[in-house]
């Protein structure tokens, strides 16, 4: 498998495969796109992951190569999405057409010892499936821009609710809160710990942990697997108390910056795509907007490069934990 040359990454091996890898400088700007489009983008990418005992999460196509006739794609998510005690996972594939014209998703099952890569120190796991079958490869964007105040999306498959029943693909909007790289100023402690060190206001749920967060060009920035909650305290989570344990509305992901330090050379053996560079504002169409509990948030600001949307965020409740 594609994993034996991760890590340390031995490039004579790399003749064995044709990569596709791909990237795109900081010499221009990446234009933003219509929220239907970058829906459209996650929705081609994203994948369910479903463990023997029940639990389940999200994950991204990032990269492809060929080898002979088939294709080997890599998954990047959440390490806890694949650390369940069963030890055995399958990949539910974005919505394909077979030969007959109907819609399908392929389950995959996927070998544990052979596929699944832990990455060290942060929740990150990638894994590899090889397929026939023709399926978007996301591209990864400059996590660096994903500065606070500017427009993201998180896609992904949540547990189902009380109104919505089953397990259906979701894309919610949002905006960065903070970055949260830096230490505290007293302690030298980390304000956050296993490489979360995004946060943004996208409504998020329970099963959308290892799904991306986009920019408003539909690059991958950063992984999503964390909600925020009111309490630090176990106990006083535990308790049952009113509001002790509720989300703040706050929600975390790892940077993809975090993921190609980690890996700086994994990108050409598993063919990902990079686009460096920075994000145009300017839509074409002023008008779009996306949502948040059915409301309509986007206004307009100025920059240099003209008019652009902003996102003014009205407080998100949530229940359940990511």
């Amino acid at each position: 498998m594609i994993y034996r040359y991760l890590i340390p990454l031995c490039l004579t091996a790399a003749t064995l495969v044709t990569s596709t890898s791909q990237t795109v400088e900081a010499a221009r700007e990446a234009s933003a796109i219509q929220p239907k489009e970058v829906a459209a983008i996650a929705k081609k990418m994203v994948v369910r992951i479903e463990s023997a005992d029940g639990g389940f999460g999200s994950g991204v196509i990032i990269g492809r190569v060929k080898k002979g006739a088939k294709n080997i794609y890599t998954i990047l998510t959440a390490a806890h999405v694949v650390n369940s005690s069963s030890n055995s996972y399958q990949l539910i594939t974005p919505i394909i057409l077979d030969n007959s014209g109907k819609k399908k998703r392929e389950r995959i099952n996927i070998d544990v010892d052979r596929n699944i890569k832990i990455l060290p120190k942060v929740d990150l796991a990638i894994f590899s499936f090889e397929s026939n079958n023709a399926f978007a490869v996301g591209t990864i964007g400059n996590s660096e821009y994903a500065e606070e105040g500017t427009p993201v999306y998180v896609a992904g498959f949540p547990k189902p609710g009380q109104a919505i029943r089953r397990i259906t693909f979701q894309f919610t909007g949002g905006m960065v809160s903070s970055r949260l790289e830096e230490s505290d100023p007293n302690t030298q402690e980390p304000i956050t710990t296993n490489g979360y060190d995004l946060s943004y206001t996208s409504i998020t749920r329970s099963g959308m942990s290892g799904g991306p967060v986009l920019d408003v060009a539909g690059r991958v920035v950063a992984i999503h697997g964390q909600g925020d909650r009111n309490s630090q305290n176990p106990e006083e989570e535990n308790s049952g108390g009113v509001g002790s344990n509720e989300k703040t509305g706050f929600n975390l992901g790892i940077p993809m910056q975090t993921f190609l330090k980690l890996q700086p050379q994994a990108i050409k053996v598993i063919g990902a795509k990079i686009d460096k560079s920075p994000v145009n504002y300017q839509l074409s169409d002023s008008s779009a907007t996306i949502g948040t509990n059915n409301r309509k948030f986007l206004r307009k600001y100025r920059t240099r490069s003209g008019t652009a949307p902003i996102l003014d965020v009205t407080k998100v409740s949530e229940q359940t934990s990511d």
